[in-house]
């Protein structure tokens, strides 16, 4: 142990910096209520103790108010006794001793109160400076009672000094939680549900106070050295059930709400037609409200306290869309240019979309259903065609070979144009309907037994007649054939014709050749008789079973009165030598016209 040390432990003071130990009276007494030593108390005890190792002080310490460095009460002690005064009273020297040794004595009695007193002064000193750590490590222990410590962050934000609920204030005010979550329509309009509404509970409180628990505020001065960040992501609970009694109330029984409403096509002053595009309101499917329910759901739960339910997908919708209306308006609005042309060879008729707009029939409260067609209208249309064209039924001017011009009827024969006027009229209603133009012909009748088409040779049709210098004729009076090519006479032959009885009567009329057959046995029946005739060329010219063709049972007897007969009259057919009917089946081109006449 050094002489500084010796003098320290004299003195009985323990230099440790986390307080002083006392070798008093002092020491060994319990502070109130384990309570630091004040400043006062402390300088009180060093001065005691130094007054009591010196033994300067015969008297108990009486304090003094006034200022000094330990505080605002000073020890002042009282005079100690003078020398002389300690003379009277002390016993006499020994004889022995000289007065050199007492001048010896009086030098080191010197000398050890010189360095009491300096061992006095270092100890005052380091007492001031003990005692000037104590009270600033208590005035920071003080100072952050109850706050966070310097240097102290939460998600950024410094919270340094700041009690428990200012800094939740300041963290709450940068946090991304908001105290209303906003919810836009579809309509664009907004509302605002309160967070205190759907229960809400956050845990930041909760966070600030654990994080102000986990800071040793005994060591507060090694805060200024070293920054201490705390990071926490927000998060709150809420009453689901709560959240959606809001919803319903501001959303599904909204006075506001709107149903959707149906596109539908418009009608213009200018004739022409435009879409008007649908509404989808924000009416909530009621089967669907689940469905917002999750949506909001899912969205705050994701941290999102803007919410668009425009996007979820409960709402109800339009049955009628623009986009199932666009090819409907654009066929309406073609109608106008439309234009159908009918070709008859010599001539064309044109219906223009001036008259099928006429036509038109179109419910704008029933927009997804098109527009429809009146048929009466286009069948009317038909008709017309029918009268002005059709040769078909019609009887014709016939320069005979022996008799003349003379009109023949059509009578029962099958030759002409003759128009499906229920095929043509569904033809024009079609294209109508899909807003097309088109050239076409009309739809030509054809015979549903037979097959048989009701047309002619195309090259042969004019305004005035449907045959040409090509043609076969017959006399029935005369019982006779002649068959002309362009005019010039090709082949001639006696025939015989049907019994003239109501049963087997040959027909006089228009006929044309259209089919024909080698080796063929013909069946049937006339006034009550069966009967099975084979021929070797079968050249049809009817719809009713009459024909051209050879019979060998005349055994070469043809013309005069021959078919008068029921022996010999034909059941209708036009018999004729076996030569004859073979040209007719050889030579005569299918379509040529038979023209048969009494």
């Amino acid at each position: 142990m050094n002489d500084r040390e010796r003098k320290d432990n004299e003195l009985g003071i323990d230099l440790d910096m986390k307080g002083l130990t006392l070798d008093s009276d002092e020491a060994a007494k319990p502070q109130a209520q384990n309570r630091p030593m004040s400043h006062e108390d402390m300088a009180r005890m060093i001065a005691k103790n130094m007054a009591m190792q010196d033994g300067g002080f015969d008297e108990p310490i009486t304090p003094v108010r006034g200022v000094s460095d330990f505080g605002e009460e000073t020890i002042k002690p009282k005079k100690p006794k003078t020398t002389e005064t300690r003379s009277k009273n002390a016993k006499p020297a020994s004889k022995q001793t000289s007065k050199s040794g007492s001048k010896n004595g009086k030098k080191k009695k010197k000398k050890s109160s010189s360095g009491k007193t300096v061992a006095i002064a270092i100890c005052s000193v380091v007492g001031v400076m003990i005692v000037a750590a104590g009270g600033f490590y208590l005035w920071g222990m003080n100072s952050y009672k109850d706050r966070f410590l310097g240097n102290t962050y939460i998600n950024g934000i410094e919270v340094s000094g700041k009690t428990k609920a200012e800094a939740y204030k300041l963290v709450s005010e940068q946090a991304v939680i908001p105290e209303a979550i906003t919810v836009t329509k579809k309509d664009g309009t907004t509302f605002s549900i309160k967070l205190s509404e759907i229960g809400y509970n956050d845990n930041t409180q909760n966070l600030i106070t654990q994080y102000y628990t986990q800071q040793n505020h005994y060591s507060w001065f090694s805060s200024a050295m070293k920054r201490t960040d705390f990071t926490f992501e927000s998060k709150f609970k809420y009453d689901k059930a709560k959240l959606e009694k809001v919803l319903k109330r501001k959303v599904l029984d909204s006075q506001s709400t709107k149903d959707p409403e149906d596109a539908y096509i418009k009608k213009g002053d200018d004739n022409s037609y435009v879409v008007v595009k649908e509404t989808t309101g924000d009416a909530v499917e009621e089967n669907k409200i689940d469905e917002l329910y999750s949506y909001v759901e899912n969205q705050i739960d994701d941290g999102s306290f803007d919410v668009d339910i425009s996007k979820a997908d409960c709402y109800k919708k339009p049955a009628i869309t623009a986009d199932m209306l666009e090819e409907t308006c654009k066929k309406l609005n073609n109608l106008n240019d439309i234009e159908i042309t009918f070709d008859f060879i010599y001539t064309t008729e044109t219906l223009t979309g001036d008259t099928i707009m006429d036509w038109i029939t179109f419910d704008e409260d029933n927009a997804e259903a098109g527009y429809t067609v009146d048929e009466d209208k286009a069948m009317a249309y038909v008709e017309d065609l029918a009268d002005k064209y059709d040769t078909y039924g019609k009887d014709r001017e016939f320069k005979t070979t022996k008799r003349g011009t003379i009109t023949i009827s059509e009578g029962q024969g099958c030759y002409g144009w003759w128009i499906d006027q229920q095929k043509t009229c569904d033809l024009i209603v079609d294209l109508v309907e899909k807003g097309e133009s088109a050239e076409t012909e009309p739809v030509y009748y054809v015979n549903p037994d037979s097959a048989y088409e009701y047309t002619c040779n195309k090259d042969w049709r004019t305004a005035d007649k449907d045959y040409g210098n090509t043609y076969i004729e017959v006399d029935l009076t005369a019982q006779h054939l002649w068959y002309y090519k362009d005019g010039k006479l090709a082949m001639e032959s006696d025939i015989v014709s049907g019994y003239p009885s109501k049963s087997r009567n040959t027909p006089g009329g228009v006929y044309k050749l259209w089919y024909k057959e080698k080796g063929k046995t013909l069946r049937g029946s006339a006034d009550g008789q069966s009967y099975a005739s084979y021929v070797d060329y079968w050249n049809n010219v009817s719809t009713i079973g009459i024909g051209l063709h050879d019979a060998s049972w005349q055994n070469g007897n043809f013309g005069g009165s021959r078919y008068k007969s029921s022996t010999w009259g034909s059941h209708g057919c036009i018999n004729m030598p076996l030569d004859k009917a073979k040209y007719v089946y050889d030579k005569i081109d299918m379509g040529t016209p038979v023209f048969m006449y009494w």
